[in-house]
């Protein structure tokens, strides 16, 4: 009887997924935050960074995290998929950068450039891959005592997404 209630605790321990905060020694602060049910998600907070968005040889736009004395914010969306699926893996990105001590911004549409904003889609899709400025949607982000306060909506025109509201709240 003893074996079986802790073998019952452990089994209920390791199937609970929790909301928890982990910081990570190179200043940036990771969040596992409410998604859709068809994937996982996650907000991380990058002090101390630069977003970098840089172009390939084909034209297309990626970008590329490094240090620098502003804050980058991303999130991560990766939908599940069966295991034993060949080329079904299939990711959405937001990312934005902001300066550490400025308590709140507002932006609306074109403005949303101000904070570099970039959505991600990457699949082993036909078409509409890649990363895209953001130039329709909303911003309104309240940062003061180490806490962030993110409410976005936004839409890339042309390009299929799952993923077009990011309301979540972080301690960093």
């Amino acid at each position: 009887m003893k074996y079986l209630y802790i073998i019952f605790v452990l089994f209920l321990s390791l199937g609970c997924k929790t909301n928890k905060n982990t910081t990570e020694e190179s200043g940036s602060y990771l969040k596992e935050i409410s998604c859709p049910d068809s994937g996982n998600c996650e907000f991380k907070v990058l002090r101390n960074s630069f977003l970098n968005i840089k172009t390939d040889e084909f034209g297309k736009l990626y970008p590329e995290v490094i240090p620098g004395n502003k804050v980058v914010i991303k999130f991560h969306y990766k939908k599940i998929v069966p295991e034993k699926t060949l080329d079904g893996s299939y990711s959405e990105f937001v990312y934005l950068e902001v300066n550490e001590y400025e308590p709140q911004l507002i932006l609306k549409d074109k403005e949303l450039q101000k904070v570099k904003m970039l959505f991600g889609r990457i699949c082993r899709c036909s078409s509409h891959m890649g990363y895209f400025r953001v130039t329709k949607g909303s911003l309104h982000l309240f940062n003061g005592n180490g806490m962030l306060n993110m409410s976005l909506t936004f839409d890339v025109e042309k390009v299929p997404q799952i993923i077009s509201k990011v309301n979540e709240s972080i301690k960093y």
